[in-house]
């Protein structure tokens, strides 16, 4: 999973005019495998801009929202 698409979506999250595409686009991508790992990996990362770590991201699939959520041992990130 290329760390740079994600960083991209989740800067799109925060323009008004970026929003739906970038949303649209994570909505994909958080179904690509080691998508929590990397997105964990841009959370944590001092390199990343602080608005888009904090970005919080919903995407509407249809009616319902969806909340990216990823479950994984952090310490395990750590050790790459």
């Amino acid at each position: 999973m290329d760390p740079n698409r994600i960083i991209q979506a989740l800067k799109g999250t925060i323009d008004p005019n970026l929003r739906l595409a970038a949303e649209n686009e994570l909505n994909q991508s958080y179904k690509i495998i080691n998508f929590a790992p990397t997105l964990l990996q841009i959370i944590v990362s001092e390199q990343v801009e602080f608005p888009v770590r904090q970005a919080e991201t919903k995407l509407n699939s249809g009616k319902k929202n969806v909340k990216l959520a990823a479950q994984t041992n952090i310490t395990d990130l750590t050790k790459k």
